[in-house]
């Protein structure tokens, strides 16, 4: 079996353009039945087929290769015929998975021309190479057909009937022959056993026919010798010219060969006219054949007008090529995602690099059962192989480590060398770390898997977004647009920074943030939207920006956060500085396994965090922020517990009672006259995460793979709470307290949930019928408020004020 390399870009068999050109070198195998049937020698250029005004014609015309001499079949454009043919081979070139131009294949065409000139190379503005020659046409050889020969005896005719006009001169020598001929077959009867006899008499008919040459030499000049020999049983042959000094028979006049028609249709009262060849079969027998040349002909011909729908239907594995998928192919969905593992060749610096002790530059080798020094993904073929990459504590995740150290013992002289033994103490170390990414992936090649179907999808573009900037600083920027519109939806937008790819957004979803630019550097940008038939709108008008150079705020230092009851922690930092003025702070929040949130902007150096669950440890971290927003960046973090809960109720996620919930009917229903029994509306989602199999704080799906579930209520109860956050979106307002998670998605795409105390407005909520919905505002209310809990099964979620929220069970006592 083949194996490909996928370490050089490309596909099989190539780019669709290529495809569609299949059906062109089919000629080379009509080529070869042409050579084979009419037997072409290529040693010389034919004529097949002139062409005239109405039809096209073809000739094969050989191609100087020393190694490989071979003919290529011209077809030659319809037009008057002159004594010249001018060829034209177009040389095309594809760009392939590299980015390089390399010639893909060859289009043959002729056409008469008025005179010979000069064989020429020129490159057209497309870059294609055209290698024109000239030929003459009177040194073709011609395959005759039928066509040609009727040309032929219409030539000779005048001169037939110029003969005519003597055969009454021949006619009385015929008769003094034929009296001569009557006394040879008598002798001829009488002597058919002597062979001598024979001869003899042969000889005497041969001084006959001398006699007559003299006459038939006068009638304009032409002269003719046949023998008829019926000497073999039940076979007739004819002899022409029979004399070593005749070269050349030519006839005149409408010759019948009775039997060469060899099918039914009688050819000479056809109502179709078709073209043919007189032919030979092995035992020399002639046979005329009306189809061989003309269907030849006609197959080529009907290649050069078949449409692209010959392309056999096929899949296709493309690589190192981007999207659109050409028209008429399809993503092939068994395989999206699919990658085989690529080469990673390491010179030898690069090997004696990884072998010194210090991880190399993220190189890794092992060794086999002999010792030998194995790198993997070296040779293509081999599976699995360990890649390495030796971590910096910057890249590891913010931590503190746990040791003993000493007691100081009060009035120690510290001259003594010997201290007295206070005994020991746990400590913390200083947290380190920073949790930047590093690389881990191995080597490989994204391999696309396309399948043709020849069904031609909606060609209608996208219209083109138009393009803004915000938010614009050193080393970020926010890139905004206007929606593009389009009859079958936009699916996504393809963000471009400078002539690159950098990203992709979902189809909803107009903004996209930029980072790690240079201060002070002008940037070109501009987005494509893309329909759900892969169509392309024009890419939006060029937006050039340049980043500031504003010196960032100083980092603030020294966070530190302390607990001031179950649900508040007080966090604190040391004030940050600007060369232009005030800053504000950025403040961020996440829980022990979670993803840090922004949640507010403080102009203080404090904040007082409420709303938090009680026995919970949350984690801070804070950046300054000038009147540009440049951001000054964090410097470590600090964490805090909150106290344990008390007394009895409360506590738990909850929503105002008076809140409408979506029951299953697709009627609402207020959260107080809910009751146990009662069926509401949730959704179900393929991975989802059940409260009882693990932590559901930590799922994630896809928005379109929701589908509407009903579900029972098991348990309610009701509590007064403290306070609360209240939500506004265009429709509706959410009142629940900040423990009670909410389903959201950052993207337009993909979901999770997220508790209410740790939602931003950036932010989409989720709606009852699968949609996102936009917040407007977020306010924390620190009054008290009478909510009730829900417990619903078969899916641990359901739809209230509009929204979808999470069960988030709490001991409730039905």
């Amino acid at each position: 079996m083949k194996q490909v390399n996928f370490s050089h870009a490309g596909g099989f068999p190539l780019e669709q353009e290529t495809l569609e050109r299949l059906q062109t070198a089919y000629r080379s195998e009509l080529f070869e039945a042409l050579k084979s049937h009419l037997s072409i020698d290529l040693g010389n250029d034919y004529i097949l087929a002139y062409a005239t005004n109405e039809k096209k014609g073809w000739a094969v015309i050989r191609q100087e290769d020393p190694e490989n001499e071979t003919g290529v079949l011209f077809p030659i454009n319809i037009g008057d015929r002159t004594n010249y043919l001018k060829t034209t081979r177009t040389e095309t070139n594809l760009i392939y998975g590299t980015g390089e131009s390399q010639t893909a294949y060859y289009d043959y065409e002729a056409e008469y021309s008025p005179a010979k000139y000069d064989d020429t190379v020129i490159v057209t503005e497309n870059g294609q190479v055209q290698t024109i020659k000239y030929y003459v046409l009177k040194d073709f050889e011609t395959v005759t057909d039928i066509h040609t020969i009727d040309t032929i005896l219409a030539a000779i005719q005048s001169n037939i009937d110029a003969i005519e006009v003597n055969i009454n001169v021949i006619e009385g020598n015929i008769n003094a022959i034929e009296a001569n001929i009557d006394v040879i077959e008598g002798d001829v009867t009488a002597i058919k056993g002597d062979i001598t006899g024979i001869k003899s008499n042969i000889n005497a008919i041969e001084t006959n026919i001398d006699a007559i040459e003299g006459d038939v030499t006068q009638i304009n000049g032409y002269l003719a010798k046949a023998l008829v020999d019926t000497s073999i049983p039940g076979t007739t042959n004819l002899t022409l010219n029979y004399q070593s000094n005749w070269t050349n028979t030519h006839v005149g006049g409408k010759i019948y060969l009775d039997n060469t028609n060899t099918s039914a249709e009688d050819f000479s009262t056809a109502t179709t006219s078709s073209d043919s060849l007189l032919i030979t079969d092995s035992a020399n027998q002639v046979l005329k054949s009306n189809n061989l040349l003309d269907s030849l002909l006609k197959r080529i011909t009907a290649l050069e007008t078949q449409n692209t729908s010959a392309i056999p239907i096929g899949m296709v594995a493309i690589w190192g090529k981007t999207e659109p998928i050409p028209n008429g192919w399809e993503e092939y969905v068994p395989l999206k995602g699919r990658m085989p593992v690529g080469l990673n060749i390491l010179t030898s610096e690069e090997k004696s690099d990884a072998q010194d002790g210090d991880g190399g530059n993220g190189i890794s080798y092992y060794k086999d059962y002999y010792g030998s020094i194995i790198y993997p993904f070296e040779t293509l073929g081999n599976a699995g192989g360990r890649m390495g990459k030796k971590l910096l504590i910057e890249e590891l995740p913010p931590h503190s480590h746990s040791y003993d150290r000493a007691v100081p013992v009060r009035g120690y002289d510290f001259q003594d060398r010997t201290p007295p033994f206070g005994g020991y103490e746990s400590a913390d170390t200083s947290i380190v770390g920073e949790g930047k990414s590093f690389p881990i992936l191995n080597p490989y090649r994204v391999v696309q898997f396309i399948v043709y179907t020849g069904i031609l999808r909606e060609t209608t573009p996208p219209t083109k977004p138009t393009l803004s900037f915000s938010n614009v600083g050193n080393s970020t920027l926010r890139l905004n647009w206007t929606a593009a519109s389009d009859e079958s939806g936009v699916t996504k937008y393809l963000v471009y920074k400078n002539g690159n790819y950098l990203g992709e957004t979902a189809g909803n979803v107009v903004t996209y943030y930029v980072s790690s630019l240079t201060a002070g550097t002008q940037y070109n940008f501009y987005v494509i939207a893309r329909d759900a038939a892969g169509n392309l709108s024009p890419r939006s008008d060029n937006g050039d920006v340049t980043t500031t150079s504003i010196i960032a705020p100083t980092i603030p230092q020294n966070i530190q956060a302390n607990s001031e009851g179950q649900g508040q922690i007080l966090v604190e930092w040391e004030p940050s500085t600007d060369d232009n003025g005030s800053v504000q702070y950025e403040l961020y929040r996440k829980t022990a396994g979670g993803t840090y949130i922004a949640f507010m902007m403080n102009p203080d150096s404090f904040y007082l965090d409420s709303g938090l669950s009680p026995n919970t440890t949350y984690y801070y971290k804070v950046q300054a922020l000038d009147a540009q927003l440049n951001p000054s960046g964090f410097n470590g973090e600090a964490h805090a517990t909150t106290d344990p809960a008390t007394g009895g109720g409360g506590g738990g996620g909850c929503f105002d009672v008076e809140s409408l919930v979506t029951m299953a009917s697709g009627q609402s229903k207020k959260l107080k006259n809910i009751e146990i029994g009662d069926k509401l509306q949730g959704f179900s989602f393929p991975n989802e995460i059940d409260e009882s199999d693990g932590d559901y704080m930590v799922w994630n799906g896809k928005l379109n793979e929701a589908a509407k579930a009903e579900v029972t209520v098991v348990g309610k109860k009701a509590s007064l709470q403290p306070n609360y956050f209240e939500i506004k979106t265009a429709e509706t307002t959410i009142k629940a307290t900040g423990q009670h998670p909410l389903l959201v998605s950052e993207d337009g795409e993909n979901v999770k949930w997220v508790c209410t105390k740790n939602v931003v407005q950036s932010m989409l909520l989720i709606d009852k019928t699968g949609k996102t919905k936009a917040i407007e505002s977020i306010v924390f209310k620190e009054e008290p408020l009478e909510v009730i809990l829900l417990d619903v099964e078969d899916v641990d979620n359901y739809v209230i004020s509009g929204i979808v929220a999470h069960n988030n069970k709490q001991p409730i006592e039905p």
